[in-house]
């Protein structure tokens, strides 16, 4: 009876068992492994060198001497490695323990191995959506920045030139707007090809977002001809099924060591050339011009400008609904800063990158956190629900003190914590994670839930899920965007909400610019959505009144009739 039900355990899970003999090197495989391999179990005797021959030529050393290893160190080991199976390549996870005589040498090693692939491809696809533009297939931003980082650092080294330029096409919203945004995409997808056979040896080319492309040309002589170079090979009669359009773009430019400052700024630098090409005309090349910009704001005023506006309440806290996609009913909603400092605005990208590893993080998510709680308590008397999610920055999330200053912020406040949200943003930020795992728990045992945005890039994947006391993930809305005539994206939602569904933790889906999405969100048992489709951030009275007149029923009906044509199906 419990190798029957050993051998029933085995098959319904699809873990296979093995036994090596170290006396007489006889090699035990259960049925299940010869079914991974592909091999009929009765026409063939396994033995340790058969094992190494159908693992893969560039993994076999490795699992060799990891194998050899634990016996010598009387370890467990648990190892993932390629097999050849049946003209196939899988991917095994395997584990074992030797077991020793009295005299402390190897009598007989057990294990399982198990099939892994699917999980592998699955991770794979999310690493290369995170890092690709699911459209194009070009770079994107996050994925530019770290290839602009290590450009510029081979030229700080070498001592040679590099350009980063920004592109943006002239009118292009007109071709959505009138053509539709399929039409658009035939447009940028010419655009990529272009810019991908204009590419050097050592340059390279991303798409940033909407019509926005940027670049870097490594050591060119004459980086004028190049740029030149580039802007023809852009500038062009493109066709699609309902015609031609002649595609224009403003370009900027700035040059390092020239422009002597970190990379991200350098593309922030390209950027504002490229505002300068259109402002003058569009189609146009423009460079930055270094000395003009160190006669505007500085960093250290900027700073000045941001804590004087946390002193005077000069911040104001939006707020954007989040609904369940299953039954229609608000669920809280994402507060989110905004300044509006005179005639000019500043996105929280710019006020949190210019606060970074200052004191002035710790004031800002003190204020935030502050005036959310204080907010919670007037929706409350208005019956409006939460919990509201704060955005916080990595470095008061490892702050040892930041639960008993969050403690102190409900206290004063007078509200539970099960009303308050932690968002973490930028987890690649985090330097000690057993710290911050300690830290959230701590902040948990106050009612507070912790949530990890961005689920789905290359800063947010399997392993914080492990690393961190996750309660919700947001996935990015790059793939929520193109959920409804993408294949890849929404193979990687169904992934993402088949692990936290497996994981018994809540998915938001950031990004939702349709019903038609929404309907296919829902469709998958995606338990809360948030988007321009379903509300866009508003201020707090008017957050009030949109809860007050909000009706389920009728959002439901609209997405019962919102099934898109067309739609990209992935199998179950």
């Amino acid at each position: 009876m419990s190798e029957r039900r050993r051998q029933e355990t085995q098959r319904l899970s699809g873990v296979g068992f093995w036994e090596l003999d170290h006396k007489n090197g006889d090699l035990y495989w259960s049925e299940e492994i010869y079914a991974i391999y592909g091999l009929d179990g009765e026409a063939l005797s396994p033995d340790y060198g058969l094992f190494l021959d159908l693992i893969y030529d560039d993994d076999r050393d490795f699992v060799h001497q990891a194998y050899q290893a634990s016996i010598q160190e009387q370890t467990e080991y648990s190892l993932r490695y390629r097999i050849k199976a049946a003209g196939t390549v899988k991917w095994i996870e395997a584990r074992g323990v030797t077991l020793y005589d009295e005299q402390g040498n190897a009598d007989r090693s057990i294990g399982t191995a198990q099939d892994i692939t699917e999980i592998i491809t699955a991770q794979q696809k999310i690493e290369h959506l995170a890092y690709h533009d699911a459209l194009t297939d070009l770079p994107n931003r996050k994925f530019f920045a770290d290839r602009l980082n290590a450009a510029v650092q081979t030229a700080r080294r070498d001592r040679i030139p590099v350009a980063v330029v920004f592109i943006d096409l002239d009118n292009f919203k007109l071709i959505n707007d009138r053509h539709g945004h399929a039409v658009g995409d035939e447009v940028l997808v010419g655009v990529a090809h272009r810019l991908q056979r204009s590419a050097g040896p050592k340059d390279f080319f991303a798409r940033i977002g909407g019509d926005e492309f940027a670049g870097v040309l490594v050591n060119e002589a004459d980086i004028n001809a190049a740029v030149r170079r580039l802007q023809c090979a852009i500038e062009d009669v493109y066709g699609t099924p309902v015609g031609t359009f002649e595609i224009t773009a403003s370009i900027g430019v700035t040059l390092y060591p020239t422009d002597n400052v970190e990379p991200e700024v350098l593309l922030r630098h390209a950027d504002q050339a490229m505002y300068e090409a259109k402002e003058n005309g569009k189609s146009r090349v423009c460079f930055f011009d270094t000395e003009t910009h160190q006669l505007k704001l500085s960093r250290r005023d900027l700073l000045r400008a941001i804590a004087t506006a946390i002193r005077n309440d000069e911040f104001v806290l939006y707020y954007q609904p989040k609904i369940s996609l299953r039954d229609g009913v608000p669920v809280g909603a994402e507060a989110l800063l905004r300044w509006f400092n005179g005639d000019q605005s500043y996105s929280p990208t710019e006020i949190t990158t210019a606060i970074q590893d200052t004191e002035l993080e710790w004031e800002l998510d003190n204020w935030v956190i502050r005036t959310a709680l204080a907010h919670s308590k007037l929706l409350d008397q208005h019956g409006v629900a939460g919990p509201f999610s704060v955005n916080v920055n990595p470095r008061t999330i490892e702050n040892r003190n930041f639960p008993d200053r969050l403690a102190a912020l409900l206290t004063s406040a007078k509200v539970s914590g099960e009303v308050l949200e932690i968002e973490i943003l930028e987890v690649a930020s985090i330097k000690n994670f057993d710290r911050t795992r300690t830290i959230l728990q701590q902040c948990k045992a106050l009612g507070v839930r912790v949530s990890l945005d961005d689920f789905g890039t290359g800063y947010s994947s399997l392993t914080h899920l492990h690393a961190l006391p996750i309660d919700v993930l947001k996935i990015d809305q790059r793939f929520i965007k193109e959920l409804h005539r993408d294949s890849k994206s929404l193979a990687l939602v169904q992934s993402i909400l088949a692990i936290a569904h497996a994981h018994h933790i809540n998915v938001i889906a950031e990004g939702i610019e349709s019903d038609a999405i929404a309907h296919i969100l829902q469709q998958f048992d995606c338990a809360c959505g948030q988007g321009y489709a379903l509300a866009r951030p508003m201020a707090i009275n008017d957050y009030i009144a949109w809860a007050q007149h909000w009706e389920p029923a009728p959002f439901q009906a609209r997405l019962n009739h919102a099934s898109p044509p067309n739609a990209p199906r992935v199998q179950n």
